[in-house]
Order: C-alpha cells, then sequence, then structure tokens
C-alpha cells in the first residue's frame, strides 16, 4: 500500500464527506425549508421540523467527523501537502462540527422551548431562530471554501512517503545504533569498538543529525563546567 494509494482513499473519503454534509445544507436550505409550511398544517410543519433537525444536525457532525481525519490524512502521505493551511482548514472543519453539535443539542431544544412557550417568547423564538439561520449559512461558506481549496490543491509531484518494511526498519535502527556508539567514542577520544556493521553513511542526515547532537551536549558540559569553576573561584574570594 504506497503513499499515492492512500491519498486517493483520504481524498475520496474527504470528498465524499464534504460533499454529503455541504449537499445536506444545501438541500435543506433551499429546497426543504421554503416549502415545509407551505404544503404542511403549521402543527404537522412543526411536529416535523422537530423531527427532522435532530438527524439534520447530527448528520452534518457525522459528516464533519469522517472528513476531518481524512482530510488530515493527505499530508501525512504525501509531504507535499504540508504547510499552515493544513491547519487553517483543519480548524473550519473541527468549527463546521462543532456548530453542527451546538445546533442540534443546544439551539434546537431552545427553539422549541421558546415555540411551545407561546406569543411571549415569540422575540425569544426570532432571535434564536435567526441564529441558527446565521450558523447554518456560516457553516455553508465553510464547506465551499473548503471545497474550493482542495479543487484548486496542487497535485503531488513525487511518490510520498515510503515506508520501510520490517526488516529494514530493523536494520535501520541497528545502524543508527552501530554510529551513535562510533561517534561517542570518537567523542570522548576512545577507541571505536570493532564489528559495529552496518553503519549508516557518513554523509546521511541521519548521522549528522547524530554529530549535532553531541556537539550540542559537548556546549553544554563546557558551559557547565565554566559555571562550576566560576561558582569554585567566587567561593575562594569569599574564604580570603
Amino acid at each position: 500500500m504506497d503513499a499515492r494509494w492512500l491519498l486517493s482513499v483520504f481524498d475520496s473519503v474527504y470528498v465524499l464527506s464534504l460533499t454529503a454534509w455541504v449537499g445536506s445544507i444545501i438541500f435543506f436550505s433551499f429546497c426543504v425549508a421554503p416549502i415545509i409550511f407551505q404544503v404542511l398544517s403549521p402543527e404537522s410543519a412543526a411536529k416535523f421540523v422537530r423531527a427532522l433537525f435532530p438527524r439534520y444536525y447530527l448528520w452534518g457532525a457525522i459528516s464533519g467527523s469522517l472528513a476531518l481525519p481524512a482530510y488530515l490524512g493527505a499530508p501525512l502521505s504525501h509531504n507535499e501537502l504540508r504547510g499552515p493551511f493544513v491547519a487553517v482548514q483543519s480548524f473550519m472543519i473541527l468549527g463546521g462540527i462543532l456548530i453542527m453539535l451546538y445546533c442540534g443539542n443546544t439551539l434546537t431544544p431552545q427553539i422549541n422551548a421558546a415555540r411551545d412557550a407561546g406569543p411571549p417568547e415569540k422575540p425569544r423564538f426570532d432571535a434564536l431562530h435567526r441564529r441558527s439561520v446565521q450558523l447554518n449559512g456560516f457553516v455553508l461558506l465553510l464547506g465551499v471554501c473548503l471545497l474550493i481549496a482542495f479543487a484548486v490543491r496542487p497535485h503531488p509531484t513525487n511518490g510520498g512517503i515510503v515506508e520501510m518494511t520490517p526488516v529494514e526498519s530493523l536494520n535501520y535502527d541497528q545502524a543508527f545504533l552501530n554510529t551513535m556508539t562510533q561517534e561517542l567514542a570518537l567523542e570522548l577520544g576512545r577507541e571505536v569498538p570493532e564489528g559495529l556493521i552496518p553503519l549508516l553513511p557518513s554523509d546521511s542526515p541521519a548521522r549528522q543529525e547524530i554529530r549535532e547532537m553531541l556537539a550540542e551536549q559537548r556546549t553544554r558540559n563546557a558551559k557547565r563546567i565554566q559555571a562550576i569553576k566560576a561558582e569554585q573561584a567566587r567561593a575562594v574570594g569569599k574564604s580570603k
């Protein structure tokens, strides 16, 4: 299973989830909502809306919950797709999910309670209903922006991240350990142990990382020694 195959799976799940989410908002807002109270009596329409809204918001929350990990899977399989916009779009999806959960579990019961209270609570009902419409419009805008961002996303030019096989991983770990032992012996001025095979290539990034780590440790040790000597000098000066 290579990175390109994984990318196609992640992208398919992401697009299907996102379009199901955005499509449900568009269908409900522009097709269902305008005709509910035209073809049903007020009592029947109220019952229909009360039964529909929790499922509608649950559908959106589930769709978003599927879209978020699928979206994050793409940059994990292809480093070309990584960048600050990954975090921005992830928070957009997460924000949409939270709005759906809020509307379904908090706002909708409040709207129903205000409707049941009758004319005295009509101003509150209107305000809550207006908030519901605004939040749905905001989530729709987020979804459209996410779809556009996916449509204009550059296609990866390389094969993506290649995972090592278990045998290759084991050999690499052994080579890293042997290289660490060799570099540490050289750092301490000791004899390099024999039989350190395999070793990482001298120009490999991992070997350079080991050298940089040892150099940083040497610098820290030197600063620590200087601090100790300075403290000892101050102590001698005070004793005199």
